[in-house]
């Protein structure tokens, strides 16, 4: 018995070891996954029938088998051959279809296919064998070959028109899918011996699984957990399709300074705990940060209680555990918002953050601001106030400090403390620190400010600078540009830099140290900074922040400390400036105790550079402030 069955059963190979594949690995059991699937189990179908089909026509041909059965069985397979390209459809337009604008078409795709298959049902169908040819025809194949056209160029076109809503890769690899499908479907029209379709059809399968739908890709190999881009997809997916979750986020917040293989450790310790609170999906974030999604608030409180519980035992690791909690993700307007409010988050202070109205009021309040920076930044709305310093040595105004401000599109300035957070959290912080250097450098550039007293320009660098690109690269070019001498510029830095970039911001102080640029800690003691970093910094000037200089004559105890303080630093060879100075009476306190500078309303608010320049006109005459 000669049959011509040889890529059938190739097919029936590969989608049987497709099938195990993805039966035995754990996946998320997304719509699309479920989806490929059902297109998976329908392929299956269709080669088991394909090769039924030829059986069945080769022993009708032969007497042994009745032909009215045998065109039962080639009937089955046509109209397992529509299912799959109905299915093949379904899988393909998920996405594009999902909104209820659309769900008619999906109906009359549905109804299509409906009808198809009834035709086939009941329409005549003939068969044909001599050696190796063997195909059926008639109306019945007919039916079909309209049915797959339809389908497979409905897939194609959903692949084309939807290139804003389906991925890249998600197009390209549906529309190879397809290609392979037609171009077998045309070579075995021309040279009927050739039966490629179910092959073919296989061969699409590989495809997808392979570029879409592989568990492996999606999975952290180390943790055991899916990834943040599958919580991407999981999210978007229910976002999609309507389901309720609710969900919660855990981050193990390292102390200062821990053992990298402590850390690691506890990373994993912490992910076997979690996979064992249930079958709800898991997801590592990366650094020591998991989200578990939930079907219900409930048992998502019930799992974090127990997390919390387990999290309170351990004693051997110095950490805390932090979290952010979503009883509803339906409060969230799809996934990009629910991921913005975990990354604006996940590095507060307090140990629980909750997504609740409130909350997200103000996360699309920060959306509205980053929109407002991030045009200022384009149209050039950000301007630079400076804050002159009173140097009590020289009895002028020798410095100021550089402060951003932007114009919103009215022309009205916004509040510093409305944008300034907004733009440490989003990375804005970075393009204005940029924008104000440059636009400080410009003005220094006109020598203006120096011929009426000003030494320097103190400008703030945010740690999170140093932790991108090149910043000694970026200062010193740009001086270079403007023609800036060294000792024109102070760069002002916070103690409150994260462990992982002090020492890249250690090694950039230095280097810009070594040419002759000096350096301001801005809120001395009010940070997290140990003190073995504060002296290893190359420091020039201590900033007491306002609470230590307005606590100063209030307190007895921050009176001493302050105290303590001004001759510690003095004695490293460092000079001191108070900052928050607004009465006469507080400025007359800090030349007392000796600081080296005095910065605060007592003397001047922020001003444009215009108005600097007016204020230094006036005032650097010599002689006690006034």
């Amino acid at each position: 018995m000669d049959l011509n069955i040889e890529f059938q059963c190739a097919g029936l190979v590969i989608l049987i070891i497709v099938l195990t594949l993805f039966t035995r690995t754990k996946n998320l059991k997304l719509t699309n996954s479920r989806l490929f699937f059902v297109a998976l189990l329908s392929c299956f179908l269709c080669e088991i029938l394909d090769i039924g089909s030829i059986v069945a026509i080769y022993h009708s041909t032969h007497g042994e088998l009745s032909h009215e059965f045998t065109k039962v069985i080639c009937k089955l397979y046509l109209m397992s051959l529509a299912l799959q390209g109905y299915q093949g459809f379904e899988y393909a337009s998920s996405e594009i279809l999902a909104s209820k604008k659309r769900a008619w078409l999906r109906w009359v795709y549905r109804l299509v296919f409906v009808v198809g298959e009834l035709l086939i049902a009941v329409s005549d169908i003939s068969f044909y064998m001599k050696g190796r040819i063997v195909y059926s025809y008639g109306p019945a194949a007919l039916c079909t070959y309209g049915i797959a056209v339809i389908f497979i160029l409905s897939t194609i076109v959903i692949a084309l028109v939807g290139r804003n809503s389906i991925p890249l890769r998600r197009r390209k690899a549906m529309l190879v899918w397809q290609g392979c499908w037609l171009v077998a479907a045309c070579l075995q029209f021309a040279v009927p011996r050739l039966l490629l379709v179910g092959f073919a059809a296989a061969v699409g399968m590989v495809i997808l699984y392979s570029e879409l739908e592989n568990p492996n890709e999606y999975l952290d190999r180390e943790t055991g957990c899916f990834t943040r881009s599958a919580m991407v997809l999981y999210l978007r997916d229910k976002y999609l399709h309507g389901g309720k979750f609710a969900l919660f986020v855990a981050r193990i917040g390292f102390m200062n300074h821990a053992d990298y293989e402590l850390e690691n450790n506890a990373i994993m310790r912490a992910a076997k705990a979690i996979l064992a609170l249930g079958k709800e999906p898991v997801f590592y974030l990366d650094e020591g940060e998991f989200a578990v999604i939930y079907r219900s608030r409930t048992e998502m409180e019930r799992k974090l209680k127990i997390l919390k519980d387990m999290a309170s035992n351990v004693k051997d690791v110095p950490a805390e555990g932090k979290y952010i909690v979503v009883p509803d993700g339906g409060i969230f307007q799809g996934a990009e918002e629910l991921f913005l409010f975990i990354h604006n988050h996940e590095y507060d202070d307090v140990t629980r953050v909750l997504a609740d109205e409130e909350a997200v009021i103000q996360l699309r309040k920060d959306i509205v601001v980053h929109d407002m920076i991030e045009s200022a930044l384009i149209e050039d709305r950000i301007e630079v106030y400076y804050q002159p310093f009173y140097d009590t040595g020289k009895k002028s105004f020798t410095a100021a400090e550089a402060l951003v401000r932007i114009r919103d599109q009215e022309g009205n300035l916004v509040a510093p403390g409305t944008f300034i957070p907004v733009a440490e959290r989003s990375g804005q912080i970075r393009e204005l620190g940029i924008r104000i250097f440059e636009k400080v450098c410009s003005f220094l550039a006109t020598g203006k400010a120096q011929a009426l007293g000003l030494n320097c320009v103190e400008v703030n660098l945010s740690a999170v600078q140093f932790d991108h690109d090149n910043p000694t690269k970026f200062v010193l070019k740009t001086m270079k540009e403007y023609g800036i001498r060294p000792e024109w510029i102070n760069l002002e830095i916070t103690e409150t830099a994260e462990a992982d970039v002090r020492q890249v911001l250690l090694m950039n102080m230095e280097r810009l140290s070594s040419q002759g640029i000096a350096f301001s800690l801005d809120d001395f003691g009010t940070g997290r900074a140990n003190l073995d970093y504060f002296v290893s910094m190359p420091l020039n000037n201590v900033k007491f922040d306002l609470s230590f200089t307005q606590g100063y004559f209030v307190d007895e105890k921050i009176r001493r400390v302050v105290s303590a303080m001004t001759k510690m630093i003095h004695d490293m060879g460092m000079k001191i400036v108070s900052e928050g100075v607004e009465t006469d009476e507080q400025m007359q306190g800090m030349l007392e105790l000796g600081v080296d500078y005095i910065q605060g309303f007592c003397f001047s608010r922020p001003v444009p550079q215009d108005e600097l320049l007016q204020f230094l006109k006036q005032h650097n005459s010599g002689g006690q402030p006034g």
